[in-house]
């Protein structure tokens, strides 16, 4: 047993998934004991994303409150048929494929767990897991409790799969690791001009298009093939056929917009 198999096989690491169901949206359905106890199981749900492929983990680092940190590994596939005891190849979410996020949080780990990307480690998550996400599929109800996780130790060998690193995630009210005098995150700027461009566009009498409706809002807004916990949905007006707005009134507005754009320069320079 080499060095690394060695040090994998004395982690202790806790599974997790999230999947929906048919009438469900995007939710946690297994979560490590340690975060259910501590109300924090969401930070899963905002951490674990990506395209869906059988070939890749995915390792992330959360960055909370003071000095915690987390690493995430995980896999993004689609739930098969047989795991929700349907017939086909896979379970179906009306018309499309249902996806499931199924991995283990690593704590204590002072360094990427890449190691323990392995494919017995995820056989493991995938049996761990298996009773509560189909219990979930079938209940098929958004009230469905989630299920807590125990420690379980990495197998001390198995076949490597490759891993690809996703950005660390920074926690609201955790410690910035940008250094002072650089610009604020891309978060932090992509919001403020979206906030923006919103304003402009209410100035004018235009609403938001979808894309920029879902991210002032918080969801996500993936392309085909990458797990999401929502959709944006279309922004429809109820003005058309009404007359342009006079003149005077679009000044007006114009002039708000100025004035909002100064305050949120204002804020962009605060979080330098």
């Amino acid at each position: 047993m080499d060095d690394d198999m060695t040090h994998a096989a004395l982690q202790k690491v806790w599974p997790f998934a999230l999947t929906r169901s048919v009438n469900t949206g995007f939710r946690i359905v297994v979560a490590p004991d340690f975060l259910v106890d501590a109300d924090r199981q969401f930070l899963l749900h905002d951490v674990a994303d990506g395209d869906i492929s059988d070939d890749v983990v995915y390792v992330r680092e959360y960055q909370g409150h003071g000095s915690q940190r987390l690493w995430l590994l995980y896999r993004v596939v689609y739930l098969k048929a047989s795991d929700v005891g349907l017939d086909g190849e896979y379970a179906m979410s009306g018309p499309r494929r249902t996806p499931l996020i199924e991995g283990v949080v690593c704590r204590r780990q002072p360094e990427r767990p890449t190691t323990l990307a392995t494919e017995e480690l995820f056989a493991d998550v995938h049996r761990s897991c298996g009773v509560a996400v189909r219990e979930f599929f079938e209940a098929d109800i958004v009230t469905h409790p989630v299920s807590r996780s125990q420690e379980l130790s990495p197998p001390a060998s198995g076949r490597s799969m490759p891993t690809v690193e996703q950005k660390p995630y920074l926690a609201e009210g955790s410690t910035p690791t940008t250094p002072e005098g650089r610009r604020p995150s891309g978060a932090h700027a992509r919001f403020s001009a979206t906030a923006l461009r919103s304003a402009v566009s209410s100035a004018f009498g235009r609403g938001p298009g979808p894309a920029s409706a879902g991210r002032a809002a918080g969801i996500r807004v993936d392309g085909p093939g990458r797990a999401s916990a929502g959709r944006a949905r279309p922004h429809h007006s109820s003005e058309t056929g009404q007359p342009r707005r006079a003149l005077g009134r679009q000044l007006v507005r114009a002039a708000a917009v100025i004035v909002l754009a100064v305050l949120v320069v204002f804020a962009i320079r605060k979080l330098k």
